[in-house]
């Protein structure tokens, strides 16, 4: 059995502590998550050591850690640090002293190690194939090129938010001048690097400077998830919010919904760093990632063979946990699925229905979830299923897909989806809603069909007669009843869509 894992992440601007805790599915999910804001690269002297007043901070803090995870029974814990430790000139005497003073070693990670941790992550949680990572802490900015889900080169610039505050900001605010020897300051360094140019990739943002800019351009847009991971947008909006913060006083920004109120004073020059960096790769796109270093490190320590480390599908794998979390029974889900995509080729087939290429893939996917939230409550299952999906992080699916799943997996009428499609009323066409309402439907008549959760109709075939479909169904020896007369009433969604009149008949009922 799984125990209790912490991981202990000494950066430049923060220290922060972990929880990760082991559920069924045999996943890690955060528990507790709490930080000290440091600055340790402000305590970083002339000759580049980190000074004797930033040590005992370190080892204060790492002592308070220690006290949370005996409290929470952890049984490891993985104690790492990058830049501010990585670069002081008195790096191996940091280590030491932790390790005399402390109950915890310090694993000091290579700028490589730390873009991989960061790579690992985002290729084993996001959809997300291709792009640049861009993960800027308070003494350090890493990119990363990932190509085809492999990392294919890595650059760690010897800057981030507090050193770049400190050495162009000053004043209290970003002036105009301050901003201008910024941008030129970062141009040089990004042209600098020859692999950063000619790919047109997006743009994966990860750490809290990325975090905060999703979370104040989410509460900008009035965005109807709460979800950061995975979260699209357009790369242009990174500049306008540098406009739009450019010349906000603290006082100012601290009313900014959205931004930490430790980040007010480091955030702008964070954010112009990943502004010029979209500016200079020419993307398009900036994607979130909300899993990093600290969760690479997880997914490493979790999966120990090397051959089965990097998820392959994240989507699958993704649907997979959410099965075991909400005890959902994959035999009796796979033949609904079965029943429902067979009787969408069929109607492809009677020419009823158009055929779209990603329809029986998001069947297939929301017949393994429909009205999962019975696990919630039986009696509001389709409305717990809806909430439950649209407030869950499902890797390797975008925001859209992912309420595309809830719409179907939740389907009780087409007027009730309708209703939950109402904050995303931007997000899908008429057109789409229509085939959400006909997948729906579906789904619906399945679960009908399969009411005894007993397998009672092995197979069926539809037949057209003018304006009638009819459905055949091969029970072999089962006692059908409950299946029809539950079918009956829930026919209608799906006469409605096709516009005929549907009738149930038995093999062993039809004349010779």
């Amino acid at each position: 059995m799984k125990q209790e894992l912490a991981v202990i992440d000494i950066g430049s601007n923060s220290i922060r502590y972990v929880i990760f805790h082991p559920i069924a599915s045999g996943r890690y999910i955060e528990k507790i998550n709490i930080k000290v804001v440091a600055r340790l690269s402000a305590h970083i002297n002339e000759d580049g050591a980190l000074d004797d007043e930033g040590i005992a901070l370190l080892e204060e803090t790492l002592h308070r850690f220690y006290e949370v995870g005996v409290t929470h029974e952890v049984e490891e814990t993985i104690c790492v640090a990058t830049a501010a430790i990585r670069n002081a000139t008195n790096r191996d005497a940091i280590v030491e002293s932790v390790t005399e003073n402390t109950p915890f070693s310090i694993q000091v990670l290579t700028d490589e190690q730390e873009a991989y941790y960061g790579y690992f992550a985002i290729i084993n949680s996001t959809f997300l194939t291709d792009g640049f990572s861009v993960d800027i802490g308070g003494g350090s900015m890493e990119v990363t090129l990932i190509e085809n889900r492999e990392m294919v080169a890595y650059h760690s610039f010897p800057f981030g938010a507090v050193t770049l505050t400190r050495q162009f900001v000053s004043d209290e605010t970003l002036s105009a001048s301050d901003k201008k020897k910024l941008v030129k300051f970062l141009r040089e360094q990004f042209e600098s690097i020859p692999w950063l140019s000619n790919k047109k990739l997006p743009l994966i943002g990860v750490g809290g400077s990325a975090r905060n800019f999703v979370r104040i351009h989410q509460s900008n847009q009035d965005y109807p998830l709460r979800s950061v991971h995975q979260y699209q947008i357009k790369a242009k909006e990174l500049a306008k919010m540098v406009d739009d913060l450019e010349g906000k006083s603290a006082k100012q920004l601290s009313k900014i919904e959205g931004l930490s109120k430790d980040r007010i004073d480091i955030f702008l020059p964070a954010l112009i760093a990943i502004q010029e960096l979209a500016h200079h790769i020419e993307a398009e796109e900036f994607v979130m990632s909300n899993l990093g270093l600290r969760e690479g490190l997880v997914y490493e320590f979790d999966v120990q063979d090397e051959a089965y480390r990097r998820i392959e599908n994240v989507r699958e794998q993704s649907l997979y946990q959410l099965e075991s979390d909400y005890k959902v029974n994959r035999d009796r889900a796979s033949y609904i699925g079965t029943l429902a995509k067979s009787m969408y080729r069929q109607l492809v087939t009677l020419d009823l229905i158009s055929e779209r290429a990603s329809d029986l893939r998001l069947l297939d996917s929301a017949s393994r979830l429909f009205y999962c939230g019975q696990y919630i409550n039986p009696d509001t299952r389709s409305d717990q299923t809806f909430y439950l999906l649209t407030n869950t992080e499902l890797n390797g699916m975008t925001h859209k897909d992912r309420v595309a799943l809830s719409l179907v997996s939740s389907y009780s009428s087409a007027k009730r989806m309708n209703q939950l499609a109402k904050p995303f009323k931007d997000w899908f066409t008429e057109k789409s809603l229509d085939r959400f309402d006909l997948l729906g439907s579906l789904l619906k008549l399945s679960h009908a069909l399969d009411v005894t959760e007993r397998k009672a109709v092995d197979h069926l075939e539809l037949f057209l007669q003018k304006d009638q479909l009819q459905f055949v169904l091969d029970t072999g020896d089962h006692d059908y009843g409950f299946e029809v007369e539950k079918a009956e009433k829930q026919k209608k969604h799906l006469e409605r869509i096709i516009d005929c009149t549907i009738t149930f008949e038995t093999k062993g009922d039809l004349p010779s």
